[in-house]
């Protein structure tokens, strides 16, 4: 069951990625440092890039997947929040939107006029959730 302590998403796989980045620079550096070999250059840059395209991943990950939690959030609450808690929704940022779909329907429009009102940042909107709603399926 899933809960505010162990709710974090952790990204094994992206983790690994720097693993063997990390790994294959201190690699490139002893050889080049042994050798002088300026080929190495060319594997370090290649080694940037790698990184570069690591980090590339991971946000563009992330930032899509808050769209479509504000999306969903929009579709969720469109049955039971009143036209001004839609308005107060729109007001808050979108760590704030993730935090609220923890909650459940019961709570939300009490726990987002508290946000809205307090400007609760996400980790007190999360700790505040009574019923929580597991999200299993982040990326």
């Amino acid at each position: 069951m899933q809960t505010y302590k162990n709710h974090a998403h952790r990204p094994i796989l992206t983790a690994v990625g720097y693993w063997f980045v990390a790994i294959a620079l201190v690699s490139f550096v002893l050889r080049w440092r042994a050798t002088g070999d300026r080929i190495l250059i060319g594997l370090f840059a290649l080694s940037a890039a790698v990184v570069v395209l690591l980090l590339i991943s991971r946000r563009y990950t992330t930032r899509l997947q808050d769209r479509i939690i504000k999306l969903e959030m929009r579709v969720r609450t469109a049955a039971f929040l009143t036209p001004e808690q839609q308005r107060l929704l729109g007001q808050l940022d979108n760590k704030q939107i993730a935090a609220l779909r923890f909650a459940s329907d019961a709570e939300l429009a009490p726990l987002l006029e508290r946000a809205v009102r307090e400007k609760l940042p996400p980790k007190e909107i999360k700790r505040a959730v009574k019923t929580w709603t597991p999200d299993l399926d982040r990326t």
